[in-house]
């Protein structure tokens, strides 16, 4: 058989990624990098590889988000098809379709959070590239990875960081799976960076300072685009009051819920001292039951005045007849209080007047305060303009924890000097 050699040209650091086997092949980085025009010009490069060997199938290329082709990664590929002679010589680029005149091999695209449950039907994908990838689920990725299933088959995924709590850094840069090869790749490390690129970048950094690394560094984002709390938050950084805050013996502890059924459970505790709020500590997880929960609270060792819980601690459990609320009372929690049911813009407007007065835990209320700065506005894909809702995501359960805090002690009026109460009965 004879084997044809063709030369692609790729940045320095890219190039392993594509050489040898792999199951899953992925770069991450800020913009500018090359990342998406190399991932685009590779998997036409591999569609080619395949559909010459006789192989039959389909390259599926995913984002969370796609409304139309003009939101895909289409327009890429067929450029990077185009500007190599013997791609094009084997594609077929129309309007609305890539396919090899063969008919090996065929482009589909997908957004994913409209059609995650038919990514189970597709059949034969044979390569998948996930482009912007940082916003997918961990859920989208149970239904994905299995439905790529032909043998050889591949993962590809590029994304530009958000937060490490997303599922796409914990699944790839955290702990990434066998058989993988994945880099980071920044502006630095593109080398045709443009010129009009690097004005954009200069301009970035001199008059956006809090975004730009995260734009060109590929940094974390720190104040979130449409967030709720980026003013107080950054106000609160720049007093100093995010800080290590101690545990006072001398003053009860309110906890603060947000109750997740098969989602995470989020838990603020805070010390009202005078006129100031100590957050101490921040608790989150999912996955387990009310129990272990009433088990965090007496491990921690704080002795509680307390708790606030949201209006659906009412609701009944289908399995036991009981309510949240009287499980939680089975399990030693006293001191119950609902916090009111009010509109959601009207506890968005009761945390920022509470922000003003906190100071938080920077080690141990970490993921919490990530809660606080990425809470934001969803983004209305189609209309191109800010939802009046909040954005439903990993940081929504802190964030609503925190505004039942805010809530739930504004409907109340406590005297922080009175004697702790020392419960005769129970855990707290």
């Amino acid at each position: 058989m004879k084997h044809e050699i063709a030369e692609i040209e790729l940045p320095k650091k890219l190039a392993p990624v594509f050489e040898g086997k792999a199951r899953v092949r992925g770069s991450f980085g800020g913009r500018g990098s090359s990342k998406t025009r190399s991932f685009a010009l590779m998997s036409a490069v591999k569609g080619y590889q395949l559909g010459k060997q006789g192989i039959r199938g389909q390259i599926l290329c995913a984002r969370e988000f796609m409304n139309s082709l003009g939101e895909s990664s289409f327009e890429e590929i067929k450029i990077a098809i185009q500007s190599i002679p013997w791609l094009n010589d084997y594609y077929e680029c129309g309007e609305k379709y890539i396919r090899s005149k063969d008919g090996n091999i065929t482009y589909t695209f997908a957004g994913l959070r409209r059609s995650l449950e038919s990514i189970k039907s597709k059949a034969r994908i044979l390569l998948c590239w996930v482009d912007e990838a940082e916003a997918l689920s961990g859920r989208a990725y149970d239904v994905l990875i299995p439905s790529i299933r032909e043998t050889d088959s591949e993962l590809w995924v590029t994304w530009n960081p958000s937060s490490k709590y997303s599922a796409t850094h914990e699944r790839f840069r955290l702990d990434p799976p066998t058989n993988s090869k994945i880099v980071e790749m920044n502006y630095r490390d593109n080398p045709w960076f443009p010129e009009v690129l690097e004005m954009t970048r200069l301009d970035d950094k001199t008059k956006r300072p809090d975004t730009y690394g995260h734009i060109w560094d590929g940094d974390f984002l720190i104040y979130s685009e449409g967030s709720y709390y980026a003013s107080e938050m950054r106000r609160m950084k720049d007093e100093g009051r995010i800080c290590k805050v101690p545990y006072d013996r001398a003053k009860g502890v309110i906890s603060s819920w947000d109750l997740g059924i098969g989602d995470s459970t989020a838990i603020w505790y805070a010390q009202f001292i005078g006129a100031e709020v100590h957050i101490i500590d921040y608790y989150e997880t999912s996955g387990v039951g009310l129990e272990h929960y009433a088990k965090v609270l007496q491990d921690k060792g704080y002795v509680y005045d307390q708790h606030i819980f949201p209006h659906d601690v009412r609701v009944r459990e289908l399995g036991t007849g009981k309510s949240r609320i009287e499980t939680l009372e089975d399990l030693g929690i006293r001191d119950i209080d609902i916090a009111p049911d009010l509109l959601v813009d009207d506890g968005i407007q009761q945390v920022r007047t509470l922000l003003d007065k906190c100071w938080i835990d920077e080690e141990k209320c970490e993921k919490g305060i990530d809660c606080l700065l990425n809470y934001s506005r969803d983004w209305d894909d189609n209309m191109k303009v800010w939802r009046k809702r909040p954005q439903h995501n990993w940081a929504s359960h802190g964030a609503d924890a925190f505004r039942y805090l805010a809530v739930g002690y504004s409907e109340h009026t406590f005297n922080w000097d009175k004697p702790l109460r020392r419960k005769l009965k129970g855990i707290v």
